[in-house]
């Protein structure tokens, strides 16, 4: 019997993990990847042409009174879909515009008696990836109030950026666009870490990609700036960072 259960034990231990959900573009050249890491803490990464663009990029809610949401999570379904449709513009250089995309609905728990859980809504277009938290109705957490939204943007490599550079929160946006190296944002060379950087937020990875970070579709919730993060030591990994996000549900 103590050789067949350590037989059963080897047999398991050599069962492979099942492998992170991946979300392709139509075409499949940008590919949106998500997965859990150390204790649970959700991340994702992106690539383009099979080259690293993002790489892994830590994803969490800070809650007002709660444990952050996101730190500690695993992966209990993923569901794809695709759209491809068309619809007509009043005035534009294009009257017709053509919608496709491949989407990816990825929902996350925690362990414990009452878990609490998220969803990750996921799009990937010829040319752009898009998420968005979403924060289901649920037992454990029948109401919230977000403090802050910690979503990282770690460049693959050194990049050159074009960023509008902002001292503060009331700052005008009426300014010019300074081109610099991503590694000026590490406070090494002067440049205050605190230093806001407005949207969109442009970056030319060599030999990857040119590409701009922006949001859209707000509603409840305060604009979103990018600011450098010493927490991975890496400078070019910057953070999502707002004024306020206070969104009850």
């Amino acid at each position: 019997m103590i050789l067949e259960l350590a037989l059963l034990s080897a047999l398991a231990a050599q069962v492979p993990a099942a492998p992170p959900p991946v979300l392709k573009s139509p075409d499949g050249r940008l590919v949106l990847t998500f997965e859990t890491v150390d204790k649970g803490q959700l991340a994702y990464s992106v690539t383009y042409k099979d080259r690293p663009l993002i790489e892994r990029s830590r994803m969490t809610l800070h809650l007002q009174g709660q444990p952050p949401l996101g730190a500690e999570v695993k992966i209990v379904g993923a569901t794809p879909s695709a759209t491809d449709e068309t619809y007509r513009l009043v005035t534009g250089k294009s009257s017709v515009v053509r919608n496709h995309f491949n989407a990816l609905k990825l929902d996350l728990e925690e362990d414990g008696p009452t878990p609490r859980k998220l969803s990750v809504e996921a799009r990937a277009y010829a040319d752009a990836i898009a998420f968005r938290y979403v924060v289901p109705d649920q037992a454990a957490l029948r109401e919230f109030r977000l403090t802050s939204e910690a979503t990282e943007f770690h460049l693959s490599k050194e990049a050159t950026t074009y960023a509008l550079l902002l001292p503060s929160f009331r700052t005008s946006y009426e300014s010019e666009y300074v081109k610099l190296n991503a590694s000026a944002f590490s406070g090494r060379t002067g440049l205050s870490e605190k230093l806001l950087i407005g949207l969109p937020f442009l970056t030319y990875v060599p030999g990857v990609a040119w590409a701009a970070i922006t949001e859209a579709d707000l509603r409840g919730n305060s604009s979103m700036y990018l600011v450098n993060t010493a927490t991975t030591g890496a400078a070019t990994s910057f953070n999502r960072k707002s004024r306020r996000a206070k969104t009850p549900k």
